[in-house]
């Protein structure tokens, strides 16, 4: 894949590659990628730690996994 980037952002990945941190233009994307990955679980895992501090779940129990399995079905369906 070929990918053409100009003004600020060329900038500052070739700032980052004459600082030394990277070898090429792909080392700097890989990790930028890798941290926007990241970032976005961190989020999810807090968002569903709040969610449960705020008493937002509901407990797996053999009484009830297949009403739950029920309703993630069908809100995939939706």
């Amino acid at each position: 894949m070929d990918i053409v980037i100009h003004g600020t952002v060329a900038e500052m990945l070739q700032h980052q590659m004459t600082e030394g941190n990277y070898q090429s233009p792909e080392d700097v994307v890989y990790e930028a990628l890798e941290a926007l990955i990241k970032q976005k679980a961190n989020q999810g895992i807090e968002a569903g730690l709040a969610d449960i501090e705020a008493g937002r779940y509901v407990e797996l129990r053999p009484d009830n996994l297949d009403e739950i399995t029920d309703s993630i079905i069908a809100k995939s369906r939706q």
